[in-house]
């Protein structure tokens, strides 16, 4: 019967999968109608040309398993309303992914530090690798973000195989959205097939790193888990209208429209709404966002994803919204309302932007209304003046869950050409890579999402100087390394493990620290001299502070680094092993303060 279900339920692909059957169900689909459109089959035929394989060899190891992941992810969106969320999106996610990862590839001579001869006789596999690792990145979204609704009344969970009748999807309201990385581990044999975990097994190294990439293990995925974070990146920036030549030539959005996209994606996927300490409030009238603190994230978002012309400035971004009539004004035609927020015995004044609520919802998505309330107190008496004291309120506020992006272009990528962005690899790799805009080094920040340190949990010659600048530094930065909002050992990171010691990245991680916590860069220095006054660092060969390294991973040239040597003990306060950093070395150089 479930066969005979199918073979009805299937018509043929035509160049958009945007026609739905009546009453809005989609219809199963072979992997083959699904891979039929134009644009799809262009992707096929550059992934095919990234290779060197044979055509059975590529019959059977890559393209079935590009077929068997059509047939799983069928119609469904990449996310509800931030990249590729139309109907075949995570689809056409998946097979950029592949392409922008084969690309980058082709930048490292894998498998790394090996001989030649080795290079070319598995190089390859490592290549089928990067496919599999980049077609299951996110797969599992299809189980734990959606409900599959299938017309005959039951609901279907793509564990059970493929969807087998008419469908509909929904989103899961409060749903964990990092546990689909866990999870992704289930539809692995449903994608790569025996033949190709065989051949994967061969090679117990490279099995480990794409598991590891797939899992959220990004700490033990190595070069795989590099290549895939980038390609990721590098697709959603291309679904966004970032910096990513276009393969489709899809039109540029407008930055009107980008903002409501970033709006709607930092509310209903990265902020808490509605109780003691969320960054988010709903009203009947309207939906009200605590500043700066969600505004930074909305920048930090559309900088980390390449998008141009988005203001430097709040305030200018402020006006921008308002102009844009994103964000209501209040009665003195300014931007920032002063309010008085009550949950319970909970009361707290925040300075915060009054949204319509249609921006981020339509009809039954919108959330249930506060129950608490919010009260508006008075105007804000200026833009600069109500960020500052907003910024000191907000204190009682705001904890967001996770933060949307890690600063980018941590580590320079000296392979990205400007001349060159019209060709589609260098613009790949301009963007994946960190490289793209330098001025969005000090933009691209975070939320302000910092625990408080107990004296007791810092080291004893520092707790009683943690109210200073380079105590209160030191447990930001603790807090970012424990929570993951400061990556550690990757390509765009501000801490690296080597010598079995860390590298705290300057001047970049204190210009960082002053953009999150004060919301400028000017008093970086201070905050520099004041954590050297902790003499946590360990003294270079000549006596002075800064220690160089090379980053000698397998890109065209090499770059470096220079920064503070501190012990691992005093940073990280979690369990398991910190492996040292495999593409970086330490350059026993002069000082260069």
């Amino acid at each position: 019967m479930r066969i005979l279900n199918i073979l009805r339920g299937r018509r043929s692909a035509t160049d958009s999968d945007n026609v739905q059957d009546d009453a809005g169900w989609e219809s199963p689909r072979t992997g083959a109608e699904l891979l039929a459109t134009p644009y799809r089959q262009q992707l096929l035929r550059a992934i095919q040309e990234s290779t060197s394989l044979t055509a059975p060899v590529f019959e059977a190891y890559v393209k079935e398993p590009l077929q068997r992941y059509a047939e799983r992810v069928q119609l469904l969106p990449a996310s509800e309303s931030h990249h590729h969320s139309y109907p075949g999106g995570m689809l056409d996610h998946g097979l950029e992914t592949c392409v922008f990862g084969l690309r980058l590839r082709r930048q490292h001579l894998l498998p790394p530090k090996e001989s030649p001869e080795r290079q070319s006789s598995t190089g390859e596999l490592w290549s089928v690798a990067v496919i599999y690792a980049c077609l299951l990145h996110d797969i599992a979204k299809v189980i734990v973000d959606v409900d599959i609704h299938l017309k005959s009344g039951r609901r279907w969970c793509l564990w059970e195989g493929i969807i087998p009748d008419q469908y509909r999807v929904r989103y899961i309201k409060g749903r964990d959205y990092f546990l689909h990385a866990a999870a992704n581990p289930l539809l692995c044999k449903e994608v790569m097939g025996n033949a190709g975990l065989e051949w994967l097994k061969s090679q117990p190294e490279l099995f480990g790193l794409v598991m590891y990439a797939i899992s959220g293990h990004a700490e033990r995925s190595g070069v795989i888990g590099e290549i895939v974070s980038q390609a990721d990146r590098a697709s959603v920036a291309k679904s966004l209208g970032g910096k990513v030549s276009n393969i489709d030539k899809a039109p540029r959005e407008s930055l009107q429209s980008k903002l409501k996209g970033a709006i709607r994606h930092i509310v209903t996927e990265k902020i808490r709404l509605n109780e003691k300490g969320a960054q988010g409030f709903v009203t009947s009238e309207a939906l009200w966002l605590v500043t700066p603190l969600v505004p930074r994230e909305i920048k930090s978002y559309l900088l980390s994803h390449g998008i141009e012309g988005v203001p430097s400035n709040e305030s200018r971004l402020y006006d921008e919204m308002q102009s844009h009539g994103l964000i209501m004004e209040n009665s003195e035609g300014r931007s920032v309302w002063k309010c008085s927020v009550e949950v319970g015995e909970w009361r707290t004044e925040l300075f915060m932007l009054k949204v319509h609520k249609s921006l981020v919802w339509s009809g039954e998505e919108a959330p249930e209304v506060f129950s608490g309330s919010v009260e508006v107190l008075g105007a804000d008496q200026g833009g600069d003046r109500g960020e500052q004291d907003s910024k000191e309120v907000a204190r009682s506020a705001p904890e967001v869950r996770h933060s949307t992006v890690e600063a980018a272009g941590e580590v320079k990528d000296s392979i990205s050409d400007k001349k060159s962005q019209e060709d589609l690899e260098a613009s790949i790799i301009n963007i994946a890579m960190g490289g793209a805009e330098k001025a969005s080094e000090s933009q691209a920040v975070q939320q302000d999402n910092r625990t408080e340190e107990s004296p007791d949990s810092l080291p004893d010659h520092v707790s009683d100087k943690q109210h200073e600048p380079g105590g209160a530094f030191l447990a930001w930065l603790r807090d970012g390394l424990k929570t993951h909002k400061i990556l550690m050992n990757d390509s765009k990171a501000l801490v690296h493990a080597v010598d079995g010691m860390l590298l705290v990245v300057s001047p970049k991680v204190f210009k960082r620290y002053c953009q999150e916590v004060k919301g400028e860069e000017r008093s970086w220095k201070q905050v520099q001299d004041s954590f050297q006054k902790l003499k946590l660092n360990k003294k270079n060969k000549d006596g002075g502070s800064f220690h160089k390294v090379k980053v000698v991973g397998p890109n065209k040239k090499s770059s470096t680094l220079s920064g503070y040597l501190v012990g691992k003990d005093d940073l990280i306060q979690r369990g398991g092993e910190v492996l040292d950093n495999p593409f970086i070395e330490l350059i026993d150089g002069k000082e260069e303060e």
